[in-house]
């Protein structure tokens, strides 16, 4: 077991004010406004309750809630609509739309408030954040700020009942005569988010309609179901996060194991978690179920890595960096399978309904039990940030468990500086770098003018990303490159281990240890911007492929007309011809890539219009769409009806068994590959199809399950891999050895290939035997096929944007080697 056990009332936990030691904005920034211009300004905001009659969907006798006793989705409109006519305490919105196409609702419980009331309360919400130091002495603010609570249900479609609990709770709220009730609503207010992934709520699935599951994708945000779950956790600013799930016996609620994420003020999370954890399990029992009478919390009951808070991918690790103290909520009973009788599933569906029922009215009690203190403690994470203090050292037992395998830290850097100009790998990686920080809660600059810093040059125009901010943390999770976890834990929850989106975005990213910022004059910004560069006219352009936004543009180009040419190192050529001016100026114009002229003896071979089959899962079908090639599913079964002759190149990334084949199938594959069809390989699946089809011949190895992270690599050069990043990413590597006549070695790893994450450091499956071996090969078959195997993953949840350019090129080289 991870910790010994615990007696703790929640008032036996001392909770100690710290000092108050001023912030201040960079020295050198220009007048700001406190908050992005994408924010309502006070004279926009509305008082509550602000209504609105949410449209009602078909009845839809299909819905997976049906079975197990919980309700459908068609009928949460109408009782909220309901509900919202019933009483001035609930306001709901239609906050966004579901991949799927649905409706999702977005619901705020609270006591009435007039214009000027909730005007206040955003004042004061955003002093919070914007001068920690004069919110938590303002009088005023700790008599009358309300303290929100936000609940996000249902982010896995199959598990059900935190929308019912969360409905239950808002009916209650919104129609109790309890003066206690009244208090509570005068003195918080309760958000939430009904159910975060309607389509599988539906569908009974986990996954949302695209594909994903949405509780990977925080930092990521692919999907729009996640996007709002961001939106809501930094615009409400809640004390406490809950995320309603299911399914772990006995219930199963935060906080975690180890490892800790390093970026965390853990000391102000972990003297509220643990307690009121505490607290909800005390309630828990008070239900009287026997199932009910004790809860699992990892951060007292498991060992090291079985439930760990460690990517910022999650629902609860990311508001953590919010300054929230977030929980995830596991109900106890499953309701699935097909055993169940249907007397069962209803018995476990309203058990875990109540289950979540208790997480939210026991943390919003906790709230009000300790209101001063969780208040001071969120603004003293901002404060913190804002004086650029170091982390604390946290002391054994600073809560009963707490020991040397909880202690995770840091060191932060002065800044960051995301280069424009010639030192940019990549315009539009920058800008969606930028995007990226600024949409999840940081605070970018840019120069006003050239500056030298730590050494360097960099242009007018370049971002500056100052961590003496409030939500320091949360920035510097996404830039820095990450920590090596192997001799610490041998278990995660879930990878990666490592993220790094300045490392692994595709972006050129400097970390400045300086002191001081530089001395230039700053101004803060609210999006990324990409200008693109297009040379004057009459001239033959290069376009240096190192970003999505970059095969977007040259298969754009392509199926427009424009003649294109795939250079030797992996660039195209666009030679001028009479027309194409107007079409270059619209690229540059709509995805900001940089053209510049190409050498005078420039050679290349024709790009055409390229189809590609992929012999894989949503993965692999977004980042083809996202790199601009038109695509279609292949599998095993449908080979001699999707392998077509229009398909160009097949990316391999799921194992095909080509000796089980039907008759059928395997003509059809052994016509596109005798028609000199390219392929694509992705870890020991693309590898395996290779040596099976007599393609090229090598070995590949894969690493541990659990090694993931932040790879170093040595790129040897070639229309792959040519100025690429020193960076990879990895989920389970590969590596290639006994590479057979004419295989050529693209990228290899370093000598020392973690650089963070996790990964054995020997063994067969280790870093030793991985040391320089070949990660990406390529090779042309004696019948003219141009092959290319990855072993790292550049498709991964669609994380890794600086490794989807690689995979593009492979692409367009293996159509025409």
């Amino acid at each position: 077991m991870h910790k010994t056990s615990i007696r703790l009332a929640t008032a036996g936990l001392a909770l100690t004010l710290l000092g108050t030691t001023a912030w201040a904005a960079p020295a050198n920034a220009s007048a700001l406004p406190a908050v992005p211009p994408s924010a309502p300004g006070l004279h926009e905001i509305a008082g509550y309750p602000r209504q609105n009659v949410l449209p009602v969907w078909p009845d839809n006798p299909a819905d997976a809630s049906i079975p197990i006793g919980v309700i459908p989705y068609d009928e949460i409109a109408p009782k909220l609509n309901a509900l919202q006519a019933a009483s001035d305490r609930v306001s709901a919105r239609v906050a966004g739309r579901s991949s799927g196409g649905h409706d999702l609702y977005a619901v705020v419980v609270t006591a009435p408030e007039s214009r000027k009331e909730a005007r206040q309360q955003e004042e004061w919400k955003r002093l919070i954040e914007e001068d920690p130091v004069r919110a938590r002495t303002d009088r005023k603010l700790l008599a009358g700020y309300k303290t929100p609570l936000f609940v996000n249900a249902n982010i896995h479609g199959n598990e059900w009942e935190g929308t019912d609990a969360a409905l239950r709770v808002i009916e209650e709220y919104a129609t109790s005569t309890d003066p206690e009730v009244a208090t509570l609503l005068e003195r918080n207010r309760l958000i939430v988010n009904v159910t975060a992934n309607p389509t599988g709520r539906i569908a009974g699935t986990r996954a949302n309609a695209n594909g994903y599951d949405l509780n990977r994708d925080l930092t990521i945000v692919s999907q729009p179901e996640t996007n709002l779950i961001r939106e809501l956790t930094i615009d409400t600013k809640p004390i406490i996060t809950l995320d309603l799930h299911g399914y772990v016996n006995p219930t199963l609620l935060h906080p975690s194991t180890p490892p800790h994420n390093v970026n965390n003020e853990y000391d102000l999370f972990i003297k509220h978690a643990l307690p009121n954890a505490l607290g909800i399990e005390r309630d828990l029992r008070a239900l009287g179920h026997p199932e009910t009478q004790r809860a699992r919390i990892p951060f007292r009951d498991d060992a090291p890595g079985v439930w760990d808070d460690f990517p910022p991918i999650y629902v609860p690790s990311f508001a953590l960096l919010q300054s929230s103290i977030p929980y995830t909520i596991e109900a106890p009973l499953n309701p699935r399978g097909a055993n169940l009788t249907p007397e069962e599933r209803l018995r476990r569906s309203a058990i875990n309904t109540d289950v979540h029922e208790v997480a939210i009215k026991s943390s919003l009690q906790y709230i009000q039990d300790n209101r001063a203190q969780v208040l001071f403690d969120q603004a003293e994470v901002y404060r913190r940030g804002w004086a650029g203090e170091p982390l604390r050292d946290i002391p054994d037992d600073f809560v009963p468990g707490w020991g040397p395998e909880d202690n995770y830290n840091t060191v932060f850097p002065r800044a960051y500086v995301i280069p424009t100009g010639p030192g940019q790998r990549s315009e539009p990686a920058a800008a969606r770098l930028v995007d990226l920080l600024i949409g999840s809660g940081g605070r970018v600059w840019k120069a006003k003018k050239s500056f030298r810093a730590d050494g360097r040059s960099y242009p007018a125009g370049s971002y500056v990303v100052d961590l003496h901010q409030p939500k320091r943390g949360l920035v510097n999770s996404l830039l820095e490159p990450g920590i090596d976890l192997t001799d610490r834990v041998d278990d995660l929850y879930a990878g990666p281990a490592a993220w790094s989106q300045g490392l692994t975005w595709g972006a050129t990213v400097d970390t400045l240890w300086d002191k001081k910022l530089p001395t230039v004059q700053l101004t803060r910004v609210y999006d990324g911007v990409a200008q693109g560069t297009l040379p004057p006219a009459s001239a033959d352009l290069r376009l240096d492929i190192q970003d999505a936004a970059d095969l977007l543009v040259v298969n754009s180009l392509v199926r427009k007309g424009l003649r294109v040419y795939r250079s030797a190192d992996g660039s195209v050529v666009v030679p001028s011809t009479p027309g194409s001016r107007k079409l270059l100026q619209e690229a540059v114009r709509t995805h900001g890539v940089t053209f510049e002229r190409a050498p005078a003896r420039w050679q290349g071979t024709p790009v055409g219009e390229i189809v590609v089959g992929y012999l894989g899962g949503v993965e692999q079908r977004d980042t083809l769409a996202a790199l601009g090639f038109e695509a279609q599913a292949v599998t095993a079964a449908t080979l001699a009806g999707t392998l077509t002759d229009e398909v160009d190149v097949l990316l391999v990334s799921s194992n095909l068994n080509v000796a089980a084949l039907t008759p059928e199938n395997r003509a059809a594959l052994d016509a596109f590959l005798a028609r000199g069809g390219g392929v694509v390989g992705l870890g020991t699946a693309g590898a395996n199809f290779g040596n099976a089809t007599s393609l090229l011949s090598v070995t590949a190895t894969a690493g541990p399950s659990l090694a993931s992270g932040v790879a170093n690599v040595v790129n040897r050069g070639g229309p792959v891999s040519t100025d690429a990043s020193p960076y990879t990413f990895i989920s389970q590597p590969v590596w290639f050895t006994d590479l057979g006549a004419g295989v050529t070695v693209e990228q290899s790893y370093a000598a020392d290939p973690l650089l963070a994450g996790w990964w054995a450091t020997s063994g067969a499956n280790g870093q030793s035997a991985a040391a320089n071996q070949a990660s990406i090969v390529r090779s042309v078959s004696p019948g003219g096929n141009g092959v290319v195997l990855f072993g790292s993953n550049p498709t991964f949840r669609l994380h890794p944007k600086g490794l989807q350019p690689q995979l593009g090129r492979a692409l367009l080289w293996a159509a025409q080697p």
